[in-house]
């Protein structure tokens, strides 16, 4: 329900207002006091409220917590003098104190946030905090000294600053209820006829109630309480067919980055410009919400398809603008998910559920976009659940092996290396469907059992190389992103090649380039730069999808890039674009570094493909993924596999592809 003054909405309901107001059950809290029990959650210290100071302190109402119930007296007669003064400086005003009692022995500071109203303070909203010291005489004298001013604290300084944040987004709300609709006649709350009650029933919407406890006090924005009863209430507001409630759930991408990238403050400062741009978008029917860390959400009501698709459309670009904080300059990303009642959903928690699904679609597809639901995205991410599962417990049950296809160079077409992939088992392949298994790699949930488990397969074969015609054949691994983001991998890795006694120069390691383009790149480079100073060797993956710099060719120590053919193919079908990869591959053999094409599977695309001048070679044209016990009979004992067990495997292997386009998709 809309409140009459300000269009804002309210989210708390008190028990009061559920009954009949002259009921003689019912006793009504007074309102100050209802107010001040909301404060002392927020601020955590103790808290007054003081409303309509006068000159006889007999008919100012003053509201204090009960651990500061002896000092009341005292209090009012302070904060009468206090509200005399001209108020200058800061909205928020600290200074000491020192009150007569024997329980108090230590300096008390005063921080209160006056408010006024036709040049004349109507209420004063404060707290009271022990200072550490017994004596005030580290403190100026004058009154409204500042936070910040010679408090040598640092709990103290914490407190005091905490207040003045919450103080500036959550006070000015009592000054809405006190001046009632109309500002310019204010509200006579110590009035005997009103009783002093929450707010008078005469005057107010029962609903309209003070929400601090439902505020942000980062973002100013409401919380998640009460999120599902406005929805339940928006859904059940619907009576006409045409009207619709959609939700929309709003992320910021990578607010971690931009923590490390910039410092948490930067972070912060991200999180209040989106939520300002979110607040400029609120109207009659549109509520904006922050649901905790990262995440966001507007709820639309009594809202038509035109509407939602329309915000669907401008809301990337208009929270994508960049933020100025200090000396940088961050361009945040969001991705949105978005669900209609009744089309998608037909009740809270599904709304909910097609909402989120939609959002993880959005980042599925590369993040910074906008999906709205559908049931085919249901059915993806209920077989990518699945397929997690399943792969997360074959792997603790070491259910999943090592495969190892060979890279062979062009003109002896000799092995050069092999590459190591996981042997997921049937079960797995079936559930999948075509899926790209690759996404799995890259799970955060189980990146490290999967990257550790190949990572010491690769050196047990490695040492089994050792002393055969296989020596000198190095091994090249595609690490999860999330193990390699990890602190301490790489120092991990280098440790693990030492304490087996295997050459690191044998070892290559293979990255996403896109990791380089995150904003805290510069730390994953210098810790690249660190392993490779061992002798490891860094492949780049994925170069021709364009975003890497020059820069990244001078602060990294690459020796391969691998190029895949089927999006070399897609580039090579416009001229230009042609071009301009194959100058890049002539950029990168200027720099000595060499060319790895991958995923080859016939004559045609090894022929169309010559002219980037790739020195090595791979895919299923060539050799199949094999154990390396089948490869080691082979090169080593001189053992080729039996041909009937050959045909079995490769059918295996390609079980998967001959399933119909239908099943896949």
């Amino acid at each position: 329900m809309m409140s009459e003054a300000g269009n804002t909405k309210y989210n708390i309901e008190y028990p009061v207002y559920r009954t009949n107001p002259h009921s003689a059950e019912t006793r009504q809290q007074p309102f100050a006091q209802s107010v001040l029990r909301v404060y002392e959650k927020l601020f955590e210290l103790p808290t007054f409220i003081m409303i309509n100071p006068q000159d006889d302190l007999h008919d100012t109402e003053l509201f204090v917590s009960d651990s500061i119930q002896p000092l009341e007296g005292q209090l009012r007669t302070l904060l009468t003098k206090i509200t005399e003064l001209p108020i200058c400086g800061d909205d928020v005003q600290i200074f000491p104190h020192r009150f007569r009692s024997e329980s108090t022995s230590a300096t008390q500071f005063i921080a209160l946030m006056p408010l006024s109203l036709q040049d004349r303070v109507i209420a004063v909203v404060g707290i009271l905090c022990n200072a550490e010291t017994n004596t005030s005489t580290h403190f100026p004298r004058a009154h409204f000294q500042k936070g910040s001013d010679q408090l040598i604290n640092a709990d103290l300084t914490k407190k005091l600053k905490s207040f003045r944040n919450l103080a500036r987004i959550l006070v000015p709300g009592l000054l809405r209820i006190l001046s009632a609709n109309d500002l310019n006649d204010t509200l006579r709350i110590h009035d005997p006829a009103s009783a002093r009650y929450l707010l008078p029933p005469q005057q107010s919407n029962p609903r309209e109630i003070f929400t601090v406890c439902n505020i942000d006090p980062l973002t100013g924005l409401r919380t998640r309480e009460s999120f599902e009863q406005l929805i339940s209430d928006a859904i059940e507001s619907v009576t006409d067919p045409d009207q619709r409630v959609a939700l929309f759930y709003v992320d910021l991408d990578h607010l971690k980055v931009i923590n490390d990238a910039h410092g948490h403050a930067a972070g912060d400062a991200a999180l209040v410009a989106i939520s300002d741009r979110l607040k400029q978008m609120e109207c009659e029917n549109i509520t904006a919400l922050r649901l905790g860390g990262d995440e966001f959400a507007l709820l639309l009501e009594d809202t038509t398809c035109h509407q939602i698709r329309a915000l669907l459309e401008e809301l990337p670009a208009t929270l994508s603008h960049p933020i100025y904080h200090e000396h940088s300059e961050i361009r945040p990303k969001v991705s949105i998910g978005a669900a209609v009642f009744p089309r998608h959903a037909n009740n809270v928690k599904e709304l909910q559920e097609s909402a989120d699904t939609a959002l993880y679609h959005a980042k599925k597809r590369g993040r910074n976009r906008a999906s709205l639901f559908n049931q085919v995205m249901r059915t993806r991410l209920d077989r990518q659940v699945t397929l997690q599962r399943t792969a997360k417990q074959a792997l603790m049950q070491n259910q999943v092996g090592t495969v190892f296809q060979p890279i062979r160079t062009c003109r002896t077409s000799k092995i050069k290396m092999l590459e190591a992939r996981p042997d997921w088992p049937t079960q797995i392949l079936e559930i999948a469907r075509g899926s790209d298994l690759s996404k799995i790699f890259d799970s955060a949930s189980f990146s490290d059992i999967l990257g550790d488990t190949t990572i010491a397969a690769i050196i047990h074969t490695m040492r089994a190389c050792q002393n055969t015609s296989m020596e000198p054949w190095e091994f090249l691994f595609r690490v999860p992103v999330p193990s390699l983001l990890k602190e301490g991998f790489c120092d991990d890795l280098s440790y693990l090649l030492q304490e087996n006694n295997v050459q690191p120069d044998k070892f290559t390691l293979e990255i996403p380039s896109r990791v380089l383009l995150r904003a805290n790149a510069h730390i994953l480079i210098s810790q690249l730069n660190e392993l490779t100073s061992t002798g490891v060797k860094l492949c780049i993956n994925h170069f021709d999808s364009g975003g890497l710099k020059i820069e990244h060719f001078q602060k990294l120590n690459i020796s391969y890039i691998k190029l895949h053919a089927g999006s070399v193919e897609k580039l090579f079908e416009d001229e230009k674009t042609a071009r301009l990869l194959i100058a890049a591959t002539e950029f990168a053999h200027a720099l000595n570094i060499e060319i790895i094409l991958s995923e080859i599977k016939n004559a045609h695309t090894e022929e169309k493909l010559k002219e980037l001048g790739a020195e090595y070679v791979q895919g299923e044209f060539y050799a199949p993924e094999q154990r390396f016990s089948e490869i080691y009979k082979k090169h080593v004992l001189g053992i080729s596999q039996d041909p009937i067990q050959r045909a079995k495997s490769s059918i295996a292997h390609r079980r998967v592809s001959r399933l119909p386009s239908s099943m896949i998709n």
